[in-house]
């Protein structure tokens, strides 16, 4: 099966299955390969220090998400980061904790997102679905177009 969604119907999908953006996160949109995440900081409660203090210098963040690739049920992305039109893509290793922690806390499985020092993003596909969409089983995720394309099976 192929599912091929735009970021605003994906996110109107997610909130429909109980699954919605949480509120640091402002707008999402993609063209042609990439998807693009606004975010507030000032809507975030725990950040580690450094950061809180950028966040009241530069409160919002823009994100550029590219799908890398797509193997065994992760895929892996690209996130490039900046505020204030500055790059900061480092910041994302020390945002790693607190936001996996954060995920984990709002239902995702335990490791099922891997926020890596090197500016790129592990996600277990087929973790994530396990509970909600057993039996599904994603193939390939890619973004083409604006929009998201998901290959799938029901077995």
């Amino acid at each position: 099966m192929l599912i091929r969604l735009t970021p605003t119907e994906a996110v109107a999908l997610a909130a429909i299955g109980g699954q919605g953006l949480p509120p640091v996160i402002t707008s999402v949109a993609a063209d042609g390969g990439t998807v693009r995440v606004t975010a507030d900081l000032r809507r975030l409660d725990e950040l580690p220090g450094p950061l809180r203090l950028a966040a009241r210098l530069t409160p919002v963040v823009r994100a550029e998400v590219r799908v890398l690739g797509f193997a065994g049920g992760v895929a892996t992305l690209s996130v490039g980061i900046n505020a204030g039109g500055l790059p900061v893509g480092k910041l994302l290793g020390l945002l790693a904790e607190p936001l996996e922690r954060r995920l984990a806390a709002n239902g995702l499985p335990r490791g099922a997102v891997d926020i890596r020092s090197d500016g790129t993003v592990a996600v277990d596909v087929e973790a994530l679905l396990a509970e909600k969409l057993p039996g599904l089983d994603v193939t390939g995720v890619a973004v083409e177009g604006g929009e998201v394309v998901v290959h799938a099976s029901v077995g």
